[in-house]
Parts: C-alpha cells; sequence; structure tokens
C-alpha cells in the first residue's frame, strides 16, 4: 500500500512538471501575439467630439465618457478642460452606445460634488436629463455608429 502511493505521488509530481513546462513554452508565442498581431481587427473606431457650453468660466471642467457597466462609478475616459483652454473635446470609441457628463469643478477638488437635490455645481450630459432622480444610463446614452462632432454638453445648476 505505501508503495502505490510513492508511485503515484512520483506519477503526479511528473505531471505537474510537464505542465508547467508546457505552459512556459506558450508564453512567448501569446506575447508575440498580443504585441504584433491586430488585437481589434475589424473594430471600428468613430469620433465622438463637441463642445461644453456654459456661460464664464474660472475653473476647470471634466468631461466624462461613459459606459453601461460603469456608468455613475467608473468612467471609461476623463478629459480635463482647463478654464482659459478652448472647451472643445475629442473622444475615439467603438460603435456602441455611449454616455458622455461634463461638470465644471468650482471647488478644484477633482469630482463632482453632489447635495441632497442632485449636483452642487453646474454639470450635464451630452443628451439632456431633466427628471428629479438619479439617471439611468439609458436615459442619457446614445447609439455611435459614424462620426459625431455635434455633441455639445450645456453647464447648468
Amino acid at each position: 500500500m505505501i508503495l502505490v502511493k510513492k508511485q503515484l505521488g512520483r506519477t503526479a509530481l511528473k505531471v505537474r512538471r510537464y505542465a508547467a513546462g508546457a505552459c512556459w513554452s506558450f508564453v512567448p508565442i501569446v506575447w508575440f501575439g498580443l504585441c504584433f498581431g491586430q488585437t481589434t481587427a475589424g473594430v471600428e473606431t468613430f469620433h465622438l467630439s463637441g463642445k461644453v457650453v456654459s456661460g464664464p468660466r474660472s475653473h476647470a471642467v471634466h468631461v466624462v465618457l461613459w459606459d453601461a457597466a460603469g456608468f455613475l462609478n467608473k468612467p471609461v475616459k476623463e478629459i480635463v478642460i482647463e478654464p482659459q483652454a478652448s472647451p472643445d473635446y475629442h473622444f475615439e470609441v467603438r460603435a456602441g452606445r455611449w454616455a458622455l457628463s461634463a461638470f465644471e469643478d468650482e471647488n478644484d477638488n477633482g469630482k463632482l460634488d453632489m447635495g441632497a437635490f442632485g449636483p452642487k455645481e453646474p454639470s450635464g450630459f451630452w443628451r439632456p436629463f431633466h427628471a428629479w432622480r438619479k439617471p439611468r444610463f439609458d436615459d442619457v446614452a446614445a447609439e455611435v455608429d459614424r462620426d459625431v462632432t455635434d455633441a455639445d454638453i450645456r453647464l447648468g445648476k
């Protein structure tokens, strides 16, 4: 009985060594494919751009790109427009549904400050939202299947 256990242990050890060696032999192939292969083959991208429309501003404006999975929690990308800069923004996106929001960071803390009845700072979405509740992705998202150059966002309090 003891002899059988030792033999099984050696066999299992040989299998583990072989599996580990085989695994490492594929690392260069995977690395080469990621570096030099076309990982985005067939994926079409579009320009999504516009401007932030607001009155005179003396603080930075944050423009945020959202997808459905991370809406209002984890942005896909964020652009900060300095006070004296042109209010234009530009994103490269894949075809699909996207939402855009913007806010003027009046206290320069890098986030949109919320009060009991909504945002405390001037803010807005590409597709305007006026309900008295927190917006859902479908409320403010739009289908992007071509270049969009007029995705303007109007800021308001």
